[in-house]
């Protein structure tokens, strides 16, 4: 248990700044296009955090 809960904090940590490398590219994108697909790709590793965050608060027990 202990091994998949730090191997899930590594994986929210990872995509937590995967969101804030897209965010801050959003930030400085010269187009439209280029503002849009960062904004979308911070959102989809939010959401991957996110999942991961309630995996880690509510794991799934064999039983």
């Amino acid at each position: 248990m202990i091994d998949n809960r730090d191997e899930l904090g590594s994986l929210i940590r990872a995509y937590e700044s995967e969101a804030q490398t897209h965010i801050a590219d959003a930030r400085r994108a010269d187009t439209e296009f280029q503002r849009l697909f960062h904004e979308r790709r911070a959102a989809e590793a939010l959401q991957k955090a996110q999942k991961y965050r309630q995996e880690l608060q509510h794991p799934f027990h064999d039983g």
